[in-house]
């Protein structure tokens, strides 16, 4: 939310009817920042400096960004980065406008909206003011050569007003995920509430097919034709059986039954379901250890439906055998249990959506296999993260706390 007038207030929440107007907010800003009229006015006698080298400064600015391969996935339209550029050269040549009130302002509320709904986190365009500051302070010092007091004060207010453009566009990008966060929320519940009674229905009918289907094929076992088609029909009512259970899953509320878990005695159990599955695909499973303090405080069924969902991802993302790691660190306050594969990883542009309900890459599945092991680990007070590279391999890496038994 925004401050009013003064000193920024942290986590300080405001009721609609306090919020400052957009102007007062704007001049609340430069006014804590100390960006002072003589210095709008400072910047605005760069213009014909940044115009002279505005296109070079973009191009500069675009070869950084596409070194990095999180932002390249962003990048692959050569029409977009024209666009882009075009956008970028304005915005750069705005620092120099002398002119920061209204439109300024509703400008880069709309920067920091666009970012979130492309989902570019903030670490890569607040990183991105630092490559502004690399490629315009040379220019400043080239403008006033030989008036270093100059040189210095156009650089200092250089760097204000584009602070004062960092929390605008921050404020605006999680005022703008908040509110996509409550409308899916909103959405998921009614989604779930949906689900859970859809598989409810659903069920039965599934159980009762199978089982006239099983009977069938007793009966046609001497016709390997017909009894092949009946197994088919069969696997596939397995597969609405395996996304009905998981809609279950996902949608229902499950009170956690806490009890101390030795995390390795789990991995065994849950190693020795996939084991087969894993063989056949030609993939070696790793373990390692590092100390011998690996219980956690928690709900043994649940956590092995994550550990399961773990290494069903990982054997599913290795099409052509590969290895599997599994290794336990364990810590005063919490083990890390971190599964890495060398399979066939995951797109950057993917990463941001891997934790939705029914998203999913493959041919197979519900999508809601990581969207299940982060309600999980949520629920337990831990925390999931996954760094991937499209044809590197992905590494999962769970946290969970040891807590204690009450």
């Amino acid at each position: 939310m925004r401050q009013k007038a003064g000193p920024p207030v942290m986590a300080q929440e405001l009721e609609d009817g306090d919020r400052p107007s957009a102007g007062a907010d704007l001049e609340a800003r430069k006014d804590y920042t100390r960006f002072s009229p003589a210095e709008a006015a400072l910047l605005a006698s760069l213009r014909g400096t940044f115009e002279l080298h505005a296109d070079e400064a973009v191009d500069r600015f675009y070869d950084h960004l596409l070194a990095h391969d999180e932002l390249r996935a962003f990048l692959r339209d050569p029409d977009l980065v024209r666009r882009l550029k075009s956008h970028q050269r304005a915005y750069l040549l705005s620092l120099a406008s002398g002119e920061y009130g209204e439109a300024y302002y509703q400008d880069r509320l709309r920067i920091g909206r666009t970012h979130e709904r492309i989902g570019l986190l903030p670490q890569w365009y607040l990183g991105a003011y630092s490559v502004y500051l690399d490629v315009l302070i040379p220019l400043v010092l080239k403008r006033f050569a030989g008036e270093p007091r100059r040189a210095m004060e156009a650089c200092l207010a250089l760097t204000k007003i584009m602070n004062v453009d960092q929390q605008i566009v921050l404020d605006a990008y999680f005022e703008t995920r908040q509110r996509h966060d409550l409308h899916k929320s909103e959405h998921l519940a009614a989604i779930g509430e949906l689900s859970a009674s859809i598989a409810h229905e659903v069920r039965n009918p599934l159980a009762g097919m199978k089982g006239a289907l099983q009977v069938l094929g007793r009966h046609l076992a001497a016709d390997p034709t017909r009894s092949g088609i009946v197994d088919e029909v069969i696997g596939q009512i397995e597969r609405l059986e395996s996304l009905v259970r998981d809609l279950l899953i996902f949608s229902r509320p499950h009170p956690l039954n806490r009890q101390p878990v030795p995390v390795r005695e789990l991995l065994d159990r849950v190693q020795r379901l996939v084991q087969d599955e894993a063989g056949a695909a030609g993939i070696a499973i790793r373990r390692l250890h590092a100390g011998d303090r690996d219980l956690v405080f928690a709900d043994a069924q649940q956590i092995e439906q994550v550990f399961l969902n773990l290494i069903q991802n990982a054997v599913q993302a290795m099409d052509a055998g590969g290895i599997l790691t599994v290794a336990t660190r364990a810590g005063d306050a919490d083990v890390q249990i971190v599964f890495e594969d060398t399979g066939r990883g995951i797109e950057a542009a993917d990463l941001p959506r891997i934790f939705q309900p029914f998203f999913t890459t493959k041919h197979r599945g519900s999508g809601l296999g990581l969207a299940i092991v982060r309600k999980i680990v949520e629920a337990h007070g831990g925390g999931i993260h996954i760094d991937s590279e499209r044809g590197r391999g992905t590494v999962a890496t769970l946290t969970l706390p040891r807590g204690e038994e009450r």
